[in-house]
């Protein structure tokens, strides 16, 4: 994540309570509610720019809330095509299924 805060506007050199408050605004986690929509996380077993688990914290935060989702783990994915292409896929069928009754 380091190499992203100069980017949101967050000074790497300020006091590391600004970048805790900016890492959970921009975090899903911080706002899972029951409310939440039906969501699904597409996350490579592999990926290097964000750890794995990230993704299984948000799901179980969605389990506790009762909000329907799929935590669907890419074998072999990183942050990369390897990933983001049979997410693709995934999300259309998720698409279909949750969203367009």
């Amino acid at each position: 994540m380091a190499i992203f805060i100069p980017a949101l506007g967050i000074d790497p050199k300020g006091p590391r309570s600004d970048i805790e408050a900016a890492a959970r605004k921009l975090s899903p986690i911080t706002y899972v509610n029951p409310k939440y929509p039906p969501t699904l996380i597409v996350h490579g077993d592999e990926d290097r720019i964000v750890p794995l688990q990230q993704a299984q914290a948000l799901d179980q935060a969605l389990i506790k809330a009762g909000v329907d989702h799929q935590l669907a783990v890419v074998p072999g994915g990183g942050h990369d095509d390897k990933t983001f292409r049979p997410g693709v896929m995934k999300a259309v069928q998720w698409f279909k299924e949750k969203l367009l009754k």
